[in-house]
């Protein structure tokens, strides 16, 4: 794609806000390896997260690997700051660094623990799925067959994740889960990553009625990069514009940003995928093909798109970081 001057001098302007890369532990593969982080760095992205536990981990585990990951950053003041504060990423992008904010994929890791929310946070934790594909004690997954909705346990963590003023993620949470939680958020929600199911069918992605719920509630939802989430081959910035089109066409360009989930060595995702075949369904198909996903040096792309299907500049803005400085900023 030819990338005009313009859309060049904007992302060189602009800060870029990425709100998931999918950094795996350090005693598991699935294609996520820290050396990647180095490519957010070289495509002049200023913001992602990373997580550190998720349902079928424990606290034992979540201690062992944000330690890791902690240690990881603090290893590299010249490339990465520890992003606890929205003015952290205003600050490496004045400095020509990554910051890199901390979360979780579900809330199974601490059993009924709910106290130990508030020992992460001090340790950097701000952003907390509620499930992760399968249902848990909390409240029901977005690929389980029975969703019961938020449990009586959930209602506990969800405020407790509010008074903590962390984000409550609803990426990988299933539908009756979701509204839910709308129901009886005082704070602004996230979808950190997830597709659009009114661009294409996936147990993954958001319907329309979520979408608005999402907009009443003032919060926001990161696209994924993930092709099978998108309905595309090669998980395409074309592609991906489709769904963020929906969503503005839907609810305003106040309520979309980036969530792109990037795996690099997609080989081990998939093999990682097919071991887990109750959390992603898609694997145990004769005619599924894998995961695939674009890099992040191609997300300019996406922005020439919207600028080349008329987006006003300051619209694009809320888009690439902007809707996502807001919430965080209201939350944090």
């Amino acid at each position: 794609m030819n990338i005009s001057e313009s859309t060049r001098k904007f992302w060189a302007d602009n800060l870029i806000w990425d709100m998931l890369y999918p950094l795996e532990p350090p005693d598991q593969s699935y294609g996520c390896p820290e050396k990647y982080l180095d490519h957010y760095l070289d495509a002049g992205i200023s913001f992602t997260a990373i997580g550190f536990a998720e349902d079928a981990s424990d606290i034992e585990l979540a201690v062992k690997t944000i330690a890791h990951h902690r240690k990881l950053i603090q290893a590299r003041p010249d490339a990465f700051i520890h992003a606890l504060t929205v003015e952290d990423a205003f600050r490496a992008k004045r400095e020509g660094k990554l910051a890199i904010g901390m979360q979780v994929h579900g809330t199974a890791w601490f059993g009924k623990n709910v106290g130990v929310l508030e020992v992460f946070r001090e340790l950097g934790l701000r952003i907390v799925q509620i499930a992760f594909n399968a249902s848990n004690s909390v409240g029901g997954g977005c690929s389980d067959r029975a969703d019961g909705g938020l449990t009586t346990y959930g209602n506990k963590v969800v405020r407790e994740i509010e008074r903590l003023r962390m984000l409550v993620d609803l990426a990988h949470t299933g539908y009756r889960t979701t509204l839910d939680i709308f129901e009886i958020a005082t704070r602004p929600l996230i979808i950190s990553h997830a597709g659009i199911m009114g661009v294409h069918q996936h147990y993954r992605n958001i319907r329309d009625d979520q979408l608005r719920a999402l907009a009443k509630n003032g919060g926001v939802i990161g696209l994924s990069g993930n092709n099978a989430y998108i309905g595309d081959e090669h998980g395409s910035m074309a592609a991906i514009f489709r769904h963020l089109d929906h969503v503005v066409q839907l609810v305003g360009p106040d309520h979309v940003g980036f969530g792109f989930d990037f795996v690099f060595e997609t080989a081990l995702l998939d093999e990682w995928a097919r071991k887990i075949e109750e959390e992603w369904p898609d694997s145990k198909s004769a005619s599924w093909k894998g995961f695939r996903f674009q890099r992040p040096k191609d997300v300019i792309e996406l922005v020439q798109l919207m600028f080349d299907h008329g987006y006003p500049e300051e619209a694009v803005k809320k888009i690439v970081s902007g809707n996502f400085i807001r919430v965080c900023t209201e939350v944090w």
